[in-house]
């Protein structure tokens, strides 16, 4: 759902909490929990309003949360619903769509309500939206992927270091006029490795490939990379990647000691970019690709078996599923 705005003005374009406490009372109780995704200060509110049963898992406004504290959110929402088979949980962000809908489906892959990234996806876009449009920003959809490989996977989720040696374009005349262009990689604060943004300017009238050495830089865990004009300031595109995923998506060579792996992400994977459909200022066929080094034995997934989204009882699964159903379909308009 869409924020609950305390003020009179915001509650006009938003969701009033007053109206949204007073539904959820009378529909559940004292059964329910609100869960805030916003990271932005001005969207905080005392949790006494919902009789303290609120729980904050803030990240930023377009982009995806981190593999953590989706981790993080999954558990206690699965620990929420399987404490009363009424309970159910109210999600919400600041529209109400991308951060939400990220959360809801990793939950749902997460309870094995949904088997697959795809369906949980799908199953979103038509319970929250009419134009099937629900989480459309790429880096959220690829968490979300990323997700589905974890909890369908025996191995345990670790930041796996790795250096990022070279970030490559794919040429064009468009991409020229971008001129010089400032290239940022960014590390969440909770990262092992580095936390301050790192950042190197490219000229694309001279070259489409960025060496990153002398030294090349470590990372671990959620990085996002960022480029923006350098005349502007203002970022034209970014993504987010996750070093624990890197070599299952990526194309490799090894030595027996050394991993070489190209992860390359296609125009309709980049944030901001997926948006020039009539592609008139990115090519069609616009790509970057991330020349990353690390271990040859850092990742070993390929070997793993199979096994269910989460160690949940069938009759947890059915709670679940009645709770979901039964929200979505009373509340999916906020």
């Amino acid at each position: 759902m869409g924020y609950p705005a305390p003020g009179k003005l915001e509650s006009i374009y938003r969701n009033s909490l007053t109206e949204v406490r007073e539904l959820l009372e009378k529909h559940h109780g004292d059964h329910y929990k609100v869960y805030n995704l916003c990271l932005e200060s001005n969207y905080r509110y005392n949790a006494d309003k919902f009789h303290g049963r609120v729980a904050i898992f803030p990240f930023e406004d377009h982009n995806p949360p981190t593999i953590e504290l989706i981790q993080q959110f999954c558990k206690d929402v699965d620990s929420w619903l399987k404490e009363d088979v009424s309970n159910v949980v109210a999600v919400h962000c600041k529209a109400g769509k991308g951060r939400t809908g990220t959360m809801i489906c990793a939950y749902l892959l997460y309870s094995g309500l949904q088997k697959s990234a795809d369906e949980a996806l799908a199953w979103y876009d038509v319970k929250r939206t009419k134009d099937r449009k629900g989480v459309t920003i790429p880096s959220q959809r690829r968490y979300v992927q990323y997700f589905s490989n974890l909890v369908c996977s025996s191995v345990p989720y670790s930041k796996k270091i790795l250096k990022i040696c070279e970030i490559r374009f794919s040429e064009s005349s468009l991409l020229q006029n971008l001129g010089t262009v400032q290239c940022t990689v960014v590390v969440p604060q909770d990262s092992t490795t580095e936390n301050t943004p790192k950042t190197w300017t490219i000229d694309f009238q001279e070259s489409c490939v960025l060496k990153i050495s002398n030294p090349s830089l470590s990372v671990a865990g959620d990085i996002k990379f960022e480029f923006a004009r350098k005349s502007s300031q203002k970022p034209f595109c970014h993504f987010w990647l996750n070093t624990f995923f890197v070599q299952n998506s990526s194309v490799c060579e090894s030595d027996g000691t050394l991993l070489k792996c190209t992860y390359t992400l296609n125009k309709s994977e980049i944030d901001y970019v997926h948006k020039d459909r009539k592609h008139k200022l990115f090519s069609e066929d616009f790509k970057i690709s991330i020349l990353f080094e690390g271990e040859a034995c850092f990742n070993d997934d390929k070997k793993s078996k199979k096994q269910p989204a989460a160690a949940l009882e069938t009759q947890d699964i059915s709670v679940n599923q009645h709770a979901c159903n039964q929200y979505l379909r009373t509340y999916n308009s906020w």
